[in-house]
This record gives C-alpha cells, structure tokens and sequence, in this order.
C-alpha cells in the first residue's frame, strides 16, 4: 500500500478527502500549517506533517517518505501556481509516483504532464462552496444571489464529491492514471433556478439580480473591493456567463457508484450560513 501525502488536508476538498481515506483504512499523511486545528478537525490519531506553500523549505521534509501526492493549491490567492510550482519539482526529484492533482492551474498541469510522475487531473465545475465564499452576506442580508453570470448555466459541484473522487482515484491509482477527470454536479443551472433552490430551502426568497459587469464593478467599489480583485471575478464568473460551464459529466456515479450531491442537498447541509444572524 502506497504512502499518501494530503495538501490542503482541511480545505474545502481535503476535508471530506481525508474523512474518505480515514474510512477506507488508509495510511496517509495530513500536510498542514496547523496541526492542532487537522487534530481537532479529524482526531488526535491523524498523522501531520507540517507544510506551508510560502515556506518552500517545507515542501521536501514533507514529501519525504511517500510515494503519492494530492496536490491542492492555496485558495483564493492570485500567485498560487507559481507557489505550487517548486512543490512538483521537489515531487520529481523525491520520486514521488503518482500526483492527484485539483487541475486549476494550466501551467502546473503542463509541469505535471512533462515530469516522469504518473498523475490524474480533476478539473472539477465550479464549487457549491462559491456560495459561501461570495455569496453569505448577500444572500443573508439582502435576499439576493450577486454575480455577473448573466442567463449562463452552470453545473455546480459539491466538494464533498470532489474530495470522495479524489481518495479514490488515490486507492486505486493505476485505473485513472495519466487520465483528466471532468466532475460536475447532477444538473446545469443558471442564477436564476439556483436562487429558487435557496428560497424553496431556507423559506423565504431570495432573487438572482443578473448585474451587467458594470453594474456589478460598481456595487463591489462601492464595498470596498479593488478593482484587481472586481476584475478577477467577472473574469471566473464570465465563463458561467459565456456558457463555458454547462456540461453535466457522468464521472461522479461512475466513480462513486451514486448521483453527485445536488445544490438542493448543500443548501440544507449548510443553511445555517445563509440565514440572518
């Protein structure tokens, strides 16, 4: 049995990961900044290893002793491939021989495919989590979903899917080697039909207020946001807009031998967010 190293073992897709690997008996290593929050988060017996992607130094200590990697960079920061990149040299030179990799980052996918480590990609839709990301203080306060995806539909993925597909393309690495893995949520659905899903599960309503990218550039100035920031968001949720995102892929029950969870299901596992405090 392979050892297995977890980047970003309490994230948004390492945490329903590393419960996945816990159940199947598995022996991995949690890597994190934080140990005491990963042994409060999954049990004083989870083996960590300390790695933090601004401390390149603690990349091969970490990879030191295992032989498979899921590799998941830092959320919400704008350099995150270039901090993820030293991370897959150092996988290279540590023989490590298989990488599972959250395929977000183009130029680290080309790194990975020109490297000698056999890898699976999950190019995974966008998150239900986006939600609670972007989306909590309008929708708690002012009833509304605000993102400029015009009329585009999109097939939102819960990262609990994510994170159950990823161990097991780590259990059994030589049936999804060298293969990209498209994950996507039972069903496309534009702002308008999502905002309908929230409303029928937190009982009241909330409305879907389509902004143009103008209108949208101007409410998040008037909150406070940078422009750069403003513009990375129309540029994410332009491809919902421009129907990039619609595609409803059969991976998840092929994988996991069930439906993918629906936004239905996320909106009740995690109302607590969206209701007024």
């Amino acid at each position: 049995m392979s050892r297995i190293l977890v980047t970003a073992a309490t994230g948004n897709v390492g945490t329903p990961l590393v419960h996945a690997l816990q159940q199947k008996d598995i022996d991995f290593t949690a890597a994190t900044r934080d140990d005491q929050k990963a042994h409060e988060q999954f049990g004083e017996s989870l083996d960590t290893v300390f790695l933090d992607y601004e401390q390149p130094d603690s990349f091969g200590p970490a990879l030191q002793g295992h032989d498979q990697l899921f590799l998941c960079g830092p959320s919400a920061t704008p350099n995150a491939a270039e901090l993820i990149m030293p991370m897959v040299e150092k996988a290279q030179k540590q023989n490590i021989e298989h990488i599972v990799f959250i395929a977000s980052h183009p130029s680290v996918v080309d790194a990975i495919e020109k490297s000698n480590i056999d890898y699976s990609f999950i190019n995974a839709n966008f998150f239900m989590e986006n939600f609670e990301m972007y989306q909590t203080e309008d929708i708690r306060e002012l009833q509304q979903l605000f993102l400029p995806c015009g009329e585009g539909k999109v097939s939102w993925i819960h990262s609990r899917d994510i994170g159950e597909v990823a161990a097991e393309l780590l259990a059994n690495p030589s049936e999804y080697t060298q293969q990209a893995i498209p994950l996507t949520g039972p069903e496309a659905l534009d702002l308008f039909e999502s905002a309908e899903v929230f409303s029928d599960v937190l009982g009241r309503e909330i409305t879907y207020q389509n902004p143009d990218d103008e209108a949208y550039r101007s409410e998040m100035k008037s909150r406070g946001y940078s422009d750069t920031y403003i513009d990375a968001m129309i540029a994410v949720f332009g491809k919902i807009k421009d129907g990039s995102r619609s595609e409803v892929s059969p991976m998840v029950e092929q994988i996991l031998g069930r439906p993918p969870l629906s936004l239905r299901d996320y909106v009740k596992d995690n109302q607590e967010y969206f209701h007024p405090e």
